[in-house]
């Protein structure tokens, strides 16, 4: 049998891997142009990490399959097939930014890893994009500055403790009618007191005077309406919408309507067109929405970002949560609502009349391929008996 160099096939001055003792290389620049695949069959010196498991997703121009990977580098928090495309767009500028003669990737695997660890990325992605002239960053680096949050789920949930909130408070706090000579420890005061729907307008407007809008790990994704967008660009043109809105309306004005769920009504009187196909079945009352909306954020949310309040009753109760008995039943299910979720032609409504009927399983299973244990796991006390 004639050996063969596992990168470029050459046959000639060849030498076997010290870690595997398997693959045959001609060159060290072979070597290392194919390790980041052999890394996986070999023995390395160090432990495989997430880093790694990217690298690898970047070479195959493909999704991470590693759970882990996907939590640390972003991608269950893209919950779109088109926001992921585009994160993986943004990994691919920054690995195959320029393949050196050598085969080497210009940022290696173990530099992006100690990025993530010292909690650097964000920065040290921009840096790296920064280094670029303009017209050679792509199409993915302006996406990216538009949705940090993916990276950095803080940044929108902590917009009112970071150093830079000052400004921000100030900047809303006088949009709705508040006085220059407030301090923001002042303001923060005020509205510490206010009433909790009222707090709940005041920091959105915050957000949207900063052109930020709520994203699924916000509490105020559902209440707003943006859990009924269908992609990121729907939520940012409902943000856009909401920015033309508050320009034309008074805070109390927006706080009454918010209140009294008549938002859509608002946007008419101001003649705002607001095209968004659920949008009028949330906006019908932020305090009692149907559960698939909670069933949404939940599915779409990392368990991070779930951890904290857990699995409310409605959707344990509605789609079989409560049927599960462990933690890789809880995983499972919880993929296939994020899959529906995540297709463009799913029907949230019809998804919960399913739920209604007791027939989550047959509604779902007539739109994807579902294993039979699913039947067990999505079955629910509906439909109630009739009352005589």
């Amino acid at each position: 049998m004639v050996r063969k160099c596992d990168a470029c096939r050459e046959s000639s001055n060849l030498k076997r891997c010290s870690g595997c003792h398997k693959a045959w290389y001609c060159s060290v620049s072979c070597q290392k142009s194919v390790w980041v695949r052999h890394i996986f069959a070999c023995k390395p010196r160090r432990p495989i990490n997430t880093a790694d498991h990217l690298a690898l997703a970047v070479r195959n121009d493909a999704f991470p399959q590693d759970p882990q990977t996907c939590e640390d580098y972003g991608f269950e928090r893209a919950f779109t097939v088109e926001n992921r495309s585009k994160l993986l767009g943004l990994y691919i500028g920054m690995y195959m930014w320029r393949l050196m003669g050598s085969g080497r990737m210009a940022i290696p695997p173990k530099t992006i890893h100690d990025w993530r660890v010292r909690g650097v990325l964000v920065e040290e992605i921009k840096a790296a994009y920064y280094k670029l002239p303009a017209d050679n960053r792509g199409g993915y680096f302006p996406w990216f500055l538009q949705n940090q949050n993916i990276l950095d789920p803080s940044a929108a949930a902590d917009i009112l403790r970071h150093d830079q909130a000052d400004a921000m408070v100030l900047r809303a706090w006088r949009f709705t009618g508040g006085a220059e000579t407030d301090s923001p420890e002042d303001i923060r005061a005020r509205l510490t007191s206010m009433p909790r729907d009222k707090q709940s307008c005041h920091v959105f407007y915050t957000m949207l005077l900063s052109k930020w809008h709520p994203a699924p790990f916000d509490d105020f994704w559902i209440p707003f309406g943006f859990c009924s967008c269908v992609s990121e660009e729907e939520e940012m043109y409902l943000g856009g919408r909401y920015q033309d809105l508050i320009t034309k309306c008074t805070f109390d004005e927006f706080h009454d309507a918010f209140c009294s769920a008549r938002i859509l009504n608002l946007f008419r009187k101001h003649g705002i067109d607001v095209d968004v196909r659920y949008l009028a079945d949330v906006m019908q009352n932020h305090r009692m929405n149907k559960s698939v909306w909670d069933l949404k954020q939940f599915a779409i949310r990392t368990d991070k970002e779930n951890a904290e309040g857990g699995i409310v009753n409605s959707i344990a109760c509605d789609y079989g949560f409560m049927n599960c008995r462990k933690d890789s039943e809880i995983q499972a299910l919880k993929k296939v609502y994020r899959t529906f979720f995540e297709r463009r032609d799913a029907d949230p409504l019809a998804l919960h009349d399913a739920a209604l009927r007791g027939d989550t399983f047959g509604y779902l299973g007539s739109l994807m391929k579902l294993n039979a244990k699913f039947e067990r796991l999505m079955k629910n006390p509906y439909p109630l008996p009739v009352m005589e």
